[in-house]
């Protein structure tokens, strides 16, 4: 078996230039692997054992030569450079050596091999060598290899990404199997509104009394909130999503999983890169960074990115356009590293969006709803009824249902939102067997967002949310091994004190409008967890797991009739506290040095709180109880690095009790959040990278569901046992094929095709057929030109190939009277060129 591992190329390299390297203690594979990424040389190995040899852990400045001399040491391996961004890696011919098994620790002596059992030579000078991408992963507050960890997870590195033409985390509804992620949140009319469920567990509602259902993470910073959630890739290292419940290590409201995004450190040379796009409806963007070396210990990312797009949804009677983007954003990141222990890492960054409204249209409006009908019989009385009210401009009736990308709506249209943030992580190495880590940040929010919910162009209901938070999170991790390192192990605490409020103006023709609804939050929350594997041998490791959490929530209500001034819900402080104990246990089994197999056992849970939207006289706010999942899963892990082939399966059951539905209550206009159900969800997923021959890529998934209620509560939501989970379609798949053409001195032209298919979806939980997605295709080609040194860029990529017409959100109301979706953008081109240097 050949191990080949190539780095992106770096012509010139010298193999005597002091770089840094921080690289623990792992297989030799893997630690070569990373050696691979930090000094852009690549490595050849011919010797199977390289995949069970453990390497001494590095960190520092170092010659690459250096380097490998101390990740080699007492391995029974050596190193040679072939030249210098080659080197092949060859077992010792005879030797003793201390051999490091997880937990075991032996003295082994090797026979003599012959040259040819050493070393096979398959690579010369001048190739071009395939690279199967060693992923390295911390979805358990610690790095490894994804072969290893019994979760189901997807890993999207930054090529990977780039290749993809990833712009915004929401893309990864297309890529990931089992995931849905749309940026339309439940009657906020915000573009930036973040919708996520995976494995048919989440949230569709972005009001501060309501919790996410899948965590979003920037560096391992929890972001508390949905709004401005919706994040552009500003120089990600890396994109994990790991399906849930993910409460043991992740912490609070990861009960459907979590997406952790890894940002880029600086690298240890002054450069960057450069990348402008343009494109259909105007588009214009450009994005940056910059790796500035300040001292020998210092070291800074700069980051920039700015966007701005035409919307693709027309209001031809208010001479504007929804859905377009207007972003400006950045990061400062600075890693500083006083010794060899001791790390210590800033993100200063921003963003600042300035748009129109969601891009929604109606596809009904419901003429005998109470409030359509009330403006009709009001405005238009008998000429509103009848076969001559679709002619008459002012009756508010299907007339203006539009075609999919036209709304005759002339409300409020506004997405004004400012996020800044704040984050210090450091890390300190006290020992071989015990690192400390801290995470300590800081978030600010501020929004206005607007909705025309009637999709008409009279004032049947409207809204616009004033919308702020800010949240400070501490984290402190202890992670170690012990017992000759046979036990890995993490354990910590957290803290969270959030403030927020949303404050809803409410305009419709019924007279006891216009109002404001919405209030004051105050949380806190508290947790201390811990978790461990221990090798009961080489090939079979347990993991067990444990989380307390404590909520503390406060709410304090607005609800006001403007022209009465008197508010009719008393501003009255409540409070509710949850206290929770989650778990997850896991057997692994490695089967080979290719394959593991894995069985997980998991229980989270996702806090409670207050409904807000309070629309009618109450002494007290209603709340409703945390919402608690049981996973079952089995799974297998296989990677033939020789064959370029890496599959990843899993099978689940999950036990869904108490499921927070967010609808509408029977006869009220207001979206209310109750404990509506019982319910469990079936299903798989399968994953696969291929590169049958050296120049082809084949990338792809497979998701399936079953989600089904299996009992309803007594809670006066529209919510009946045969109605299908929200978000959840039972099938999801996704297809990557992508070539590439050597042009020899010219070059390389790669051309892709990304296909997606989604069964049908219900946007609403009483399945409103006015506002369900049937199911689509989806197609993106993209085709890019490298020149030979790889500096610079050229992409053309046509979005939506088949201009297929698809829903990505979707909300209705019987009371009011509407029906609103929102359609992916139509069939769009792209150019883009990017510069490195």
């Amino acid at each position: 078996m050949i191990w080949v591992v190539m780095a992106h190329l770096c012509y010139g390299q010298s193999p005597h230039k002091t770089k840094r390297f921080d690289i623990p203690s792992q297989s030799l594979l893997q630690a070569l692997t990373r050696f691979s990424d930090q000094s852009n040389i690549q490595f050849v190995s011919a010797n199977p054992r390289i995949s069970i040899m453990n390497s001494r852990a590095i960190s520092g400045h170092y010659t690459p030569g250096e380097a490998l001399q101390i990740i080699l040491e007492g391995s029974g391996f050596d190193f040679e450079f072939t030249h210098q961004n080659m080197v092949r890696i060859f077992r010792i011919t005879s030797y003793q050596q201390e051999t490091t098994v997880p937990g075991v620790v032996q003295q082994a002596t090797a026979p003599v091999i012959s040259p040819e059992e050493i070393f096979t030579d398959v690579v010369n000078d001048d190739d071009e060598v395939a690279h199967f991408e060693e992923i390295i992963v911390t979805a358990r507050k610690r790095e490894e290899n994804p072969l290893n960890i019994p979760i189901a997870l997807t890993v999207l590195g930054r090529n990977n990404l780039e290749r993809r033409g990833v712009e915004k985390i929401s893309a990864i509804s297309d890529i990931i199997p089992n995931v849905n992620f749309s940026s339309g949140g439940t009657s906020s009319g915000s573009g930036s509104a973040a919708v996520v469920y995976i494995r048919g567990v989440g949230q569709n509602d972005f009001t501060p009394v309501t919790d996410p259902g899948v965590g979003i993470y920037v560096d391992g910073i929890y972001l508390g909130r949905t709004i401005g959630s919706v994040l552009e890739i500003m120089d990600l290292e890396r994109l994990e999503v790991l399906r849930g419940p993910q409460g043991t290590l992740f912490g609070r409201n990861t009960i459907g999983g979590a997406i952790n995004l890894i940002t880029r450190d600086p690298g240890d040379d002054a450069g960057g890169r450069v990348k402008f796009t343009t494109g259909q409806d105007e588009l214009y963007s450009l994005s940056t960074h910059f790796d500035l070396p300040v001292t020998e210990k210092l070291s800074a990312a700069l980051v920039g990115l700015f966007r701005k797009r035409e919307g693709y949804v027309k209001r031809p009677l208010a001479g504007d356009t929804l859905g377009d983007e207007n972003i400006v954003g950045g990061r400062l990141k600075l890693v500083y590293r006083p010794t060899e222990e001791l790390t210590l890492k800033m993100n200063l960054e921003g963003v600042r969006e300035r748009e129109k409204s969601a891009p929604e249209v109606a596809t009904d409006i419901k003429e005998d709803a109470p409030f359509v009908e009330s403006y009709n019989n009001a405005v238009g009385g008998g000429a509103c009824i009848g076969g001559g009210a679709l002619t008459n401009p002012t009756c508010a009736n299907d007339q203006y249902v539009g075609q999919p990308f036209i709304s005759y709506e002339t409300g409020p249209s506004r997405n004004d939102i400012d996020v800044w943030a704040i984050s210090l992580i450091a890390e300190q190495k006290v020992s071989r067997q015990l690192t400390v880590k801290s995470l300590t940040s800081y978030r600010k929010l501020d929004a206005i967002f607007s909705r025309s919910s009637d999709g008409t162009p009279f004032t049947i209901f409207q809204s616009t949310d004033d919308y702020h938070q800010t949240q400070f999170t501490q984290e402190l991790q202890f992670i170690g091994t012990s017992f000759k390192d046979r036990l890995e192990w993490v354990a910590g605490g957290f803290y969270m004190v959030e403030k927020a409020s949303d404050l809803d103006l409410l305009d419709a023709h019924v007279s006891s409008f216009p109002r404001i609804i919405g209030g004051e939050v105050d949380n806190e929350s508290y947790a201390v967890f811990s978790e461990a594997t221990y090798g009961v041998t080489d090939r079979i490791h347990i993991t067990g797991g444990l989380r307390y959490t404590r909520d503390d929530k406060s709410f304090l209500p607005t609800a006001v009739i403007l022209s009465v001034g008197v508010p009719y819900v008393p501003q009255v402080k409540h409070h509710l506290s949850f206290n929770e104990l989650t778990w997850r246990s896991s057997v692994t089994y490695q089967v080979s040095r290719q394959t593991t197999t894995y069985f997980t056992m998991s229980k989270g849970f996702k806090s409670g709180g207050f409904v807000q939207r309070l629309t009618q006289p109450v002494i007290d706010p209603p709340t409703f109880k945390p919402e608690y999942v049981t996973l079952y899963e089995v799974g297998l892990k296989m990677e033939f690095p020789a064959t370029w082939l890496r599959v990843n399966l899993a099978a689940f059951y999950s036990s869904y009790d108490d499921i927070q539905v967010a609808a509408n209550p029977v006869g009220r206009i207001n979206t209310a959040t109750a404990n509506a159900a019982q319910g469990s969800i079936r299903g798989l997923e399968v994953e696969f990278t291929w590169r049958p021959v050296q120049n082809l890529l084949l990338e792809g998934g497979l998701g399936y569901q079953d989600a089904r209620y299996d009992e309803i509560g007594d809670v006066g939501v529209t919510v009946d046992k045969n109605d299908a989970f929200i978000r959840t379609p039972k099938w999801s798949l996704s297809m990557g094929l992508s070539y590439q053409f050597d042009l020899g001195g010219f070059g390389s032209l790669s051309p892709r095709l990304d296909w997606a298919y989604k069964s049908a979806i219900q946007f609403e939980p009483d399945n409103d057929a006015s506002v369900a997605e049937d199911g689509y295709h989806a197609l993106n080609l993209r085709v890019t030109y490298a020149e030979p040194e790889d500096n610079w860029q050229l992409s053309f990529a046509i979005e939506n190939l088949t201009n297929e017409k698809y829903l990505v959100a979707g909300d209705s109301n019987e009371v009011i009277g509407y029906a609103q979706v929102m359609y992916a953008r139509p069939r769009n081109w792209l150019l883009n060129v990017s510069f490195s240097f």
